[in-house]
């Protein structure tokens, strides 16, 4: 397939009203903390850098995804990954699900990398993962993915937390601001002034991208600067209500000049205080007819 799509921005995000919520109880993911969910996800990696899966504690049905696609585990990538840098985490100890944006080393290579952990009774039983090399999405520089933006791990005041369920209806709307922009449907996203959003490394908000000038978020959504994008197969498996992040994923689809581009999308979002206040997202092309692998 010709690489043509300009990852025609990673996108996500919205918000609407407030919820106080406690810290999530992690009895429901057997007991298994930020602390040992973030454990789950170095081992992980740790074990990718070694080429080797045969220590990881997995479940004996464990599903493993490589950009949508089903592979047993130790295939793929694994076979050429090596270390990693630059680890940004979205821990769910509610639900027993972890996440991480990494880049990895391959073949004297820098590589973006997106895996998402199921955790269940001190078992790994789903593993989805998002490798994009150079060439495979319109922006691309994991050269500057250096160190992770401390906001992530922040836990907010408990008047700026909002429910799991608020949390992902405002990742939801962002979505749909997206796809509805330059529509008479569409639905602004309420975003921080601030607000910026990096795909691959690269920052896509507040300097000129794609041929426009630079915009904040909610000016390119609201002058439709990438109407014509079609959005499908979301989810939100990974929700952190202490410190407001939510893991977006998508399958994005657009016609540009008579030409259709699909992108597997991973988004990390940070919200508090009602708005959007930062997105980070991997993203890799893939052919028209990918699927995600997941429901």
């Amino acid at each position: 397939m010709k690489r043509w799509f300009p990852s025609a921005i990673a996108i996500a995000a919205g918000l609407f009203g407030p919820a106080i919520v406690h810290a999530a109880d992690p009895s429901a993911a057997g007991g298994c903390s930020h602390a040992c969910l973030q454990g789950f996800v170095d081992s992980y990696l740790d074990a990718l850098a070694k080429q080797d899966p045969s220590k990881l504690p997995v479940a004996g049905s464990v599903k493993f995804t490589e950009n949508g696609k089903v592979l047993k585990l130790g295939e793929g990538f694994w076979k050429t990954a090596g270390l990693s840098s630059y680890r940004l985490y979205a821990l769910d100890p509610q639900s027993g699900g972890a996440a991480a944006q990494t880049v990895i080393a391959e073949n004297g290579a820098l590589d973006t990398f997106f895996v998402r952990l199921k955790v269940k009774d001190k078992k790994i039983t789903e593993i989805e993962t998002l490798v994009c090399r150079k060439g495979e999405a319109g922006f691309f520089a994991p050269e500057r993915m250096t160190t992770a933006p401390g906001i992530y791990s922040e836990p907010l005041k408990e008047s700026e937390q909002l429910v799991r369920s608020q949390l992902i209806d405002d990742a939801s709307a962002y979505f749909t601001a997206v796809q509805t922009e330059g529509t008479k449907d569409y639905r602004a996203a309420p975003l921080a002034p601030d607000m910026n959003r990096f795909e691959n490394g690269v920052q896509t908000t507040n300097v000129p991208v794609l041929g426009s000038p630079a915009m904040s978020g909610s000016e390119q959504l609201d002058k439709g600067i990438f109407k014509g994008l079609a959005i499908d197969h979301r989810r939100f498996p990974v929700v952190d209500t202490e410190r407001g992040v939510v893991v977006g994923l998508i399958l994005m689809h657009a016609n540009m000049n008579g030409q259709m581009g699909s992108i597997l999308i991973s988004e990390i979002f940070k919200i508090a205080g009602n708005k959007i206040r930062q997105v980070q997202a991997v993203m890799v092309n893939v052919p028209n007819d990918s699927d995600t692998g997941w429901k």
